[in-house]
């Protein structure tokens, strides 16, 4: 392609994305009362304890596999 027949297209990302951050804001503003920003749990806590409760599902999945391999019960059926 030579240089004189490429055309040249500049968009600006910002306007297209311009309509829903106004909404957004806007209704981030008329409900902020009603949300009550200071109320909502951390969500560093939040994240921490899913953190745990997934390691403890891990550790404990890994457990019962030892305590599986480890002990083998029989149990019999027997007539009195």
């Amino acid at each position: 392609m030579s240089e004189s027949s490429k055309k040249e297209l500049t968009v600006n990302r910002s306007d297209e994305w311009k309509p829903l951050a106004d909404l957004l804001a806007d209704l981030i503003a008329k409900y902020a009362d009603e949300i009550n920003f200071e109320e909502l749990p951390d969500p560093e806590k939040f994240l921490l304890v899913r953190t745990m409760k997934e390691s403890y599902k891990r550790y404990t999945a890994k457990r019962n596999r030892y305590l599986k391999e480890q002990i083998s019960l029989e149990y019999v059926l027997t007539d009195s």
